[in-house]
């Protein structure tokens, strides 16, 4: 072999080296290249996961303020409201008093001057937000202000409406306070199968006359 041959040989040989050391380090670049993609990949979706629980605390830390300020809110709004039931017991047994009936002067201008401070204790407690719940004979059955303590029938007026006002009903501001004790008018069982009967027979007359 003469020595040019042996030099491109030689030269041959460095290539493929360098082809072979060229491929390697594509490879090696390649793999690190995907690694790094993958860590890539694994730090973000950890990246989201912390986001998400941080947004997650955060509106649950903001829901929380809310429900707070609306707690605070409602106790400051009714704050006066288990004193406001208290007094309203004083004004009942006030309210008791002034409905005895009686010709002595005396008890007269002692009842009067109980008028007076059940008055004055009733106006303290419409200024903090008690209003007396207006009921009266013939009014609608509410059952949301109105307690049924009792049922009688008057035909003479409509039914479940109101028969008689046994005991007075308050609110607090937007809240019932005590409802209304009310005797309703509601029309016996006995009558009402009664005119089922008379119903059922008289569309049983109808159907034989057709």
């Amino acid at each position: 072999m003469s020595d040019t041959e042996k030099e491109i040989l030689v030269e041959e040989e460095n290539e493929v080296v360098k082809e072979e050391t060229t491929n390697k380090d594509e490879k090696s670049k390649k793999k690190k290249k995907n690694k790094l993609e993958e860590q890539l990949e694994d730090i973000q979706e950890e990246l989201q996961t912390i986001k998400d629980k941080y947004y997650r605390a955060l509106a649950e830390t903001e829901n929380y303020k809310k429900r707070m300020t609306e707690d605070l809110k409602r106790e400051r709004k009714y704050a006066g409201l288990s004193l406001a039931d208290k007094l309203i017991d004083s004004i009942e047994v006030f309210d008791q008093a002034l409905n005895m009936e009686t010709e002595d002067k005396n008890l007269k201008n002692f009842l009067y001057g109980f008028k007076m401070i059940k008055d004055m204790m009733f106006q303290a407690l419409k200024d903090e937000g008690v209003m007396l719940i207006e009921s009266k004979v013939g009014d609608d059955f509410d059952p949301t202000i109105h307690e049924a303590m009792d049922k009688e029938y008057n035909p003479d007026l409509k039914e479940n409406t109101i028969l008689k006002v046994v005991k007075k009903g308050y609110k607090y501001k937007d809240r019932v306070l005590r409802p209304t004790l009310v005797v309703t008018n509601i029309k016996p069982e006995e009558e009402l199968k009664t005119e089922n009967v008379e119903e059922i027979n008289q569309e049983s007359i109808e159907n034989k006359e057709e």
